[in-house]
């Protein structure tokens, strides 16, 4: 069962991706991206990795995606006319599959139980497991990507700002 909703959830996310890419509306991009992180926390939760699953929700589909669906909506064009015309019937059926995937996750959890996927005796996604990690061992990787963040977070600023004489 663990093996079909592994590859159930990595088929979905990777079918998500390729909508993320191919949606002409911004907004569509960006919940077939959130569609995408729903689905990688399905695979983390399959692999015994609960911590990581719900960082995932919280931080990607949650803080993240809010943030890009702000900024899409405050910077959202005119819209086109191929936008409008490519609308279809079957999109109502697409918009079901994120309801979909959480429900296959809530089910694999339950019906799940104690045993451990995949047949892995250590749990290596919880909290104290990551803390370890990212504090120890690649405590270097994980300083330089606060400071890469940082200088995209002061340029993102200094692109957004208003030159004087400009309207």
């Amino acid at each position: 069962m663990e093996t079909f909703l592994f590859y159930l959830f990595g088929a979905l996310m990777l079918g998500a991706a390729v909508m993320t890419v191919a949606s002409r509306s911004a907004v569509a991009a960006a919940v077939w991206l959130v569609f995408s992180f729903v689905c990688a926390a399905g695979v983390f939760a399959l692999l015994a990795a609960p911590f990581l699953a719900i960082l995932q929700i919280l931080i990607y589909a949650g803080a993240i995606m809010v943030l890009f669906l702000f900024v899409i909506m405050m910077l959202q064009g005119p819209v086109l006319p191929a936008e409008v015309a490519g609308r279809t019937v079957g999109r109502k059926a697409l918009l079901a599959l994120p309801a979909a995937a959480i429900a296959v996750i809530l089910i694999s959890w339950a019906a799940r139980g104690r045993e451990t996927p995949f047949g892995a005796t250590p749990v290596t996604g919880t909290a104290a497991a990551v803390a370890e990690l990212l504090l120890n061992r690649y405590l270097l990787a994980f300083e330089l990507i606060s400071i890469v963040l940082l200088v995209a977070i002061v340029g993102a600023m200094s692109l957004g700002r208003n030159e004087e004489g400009q309207p």
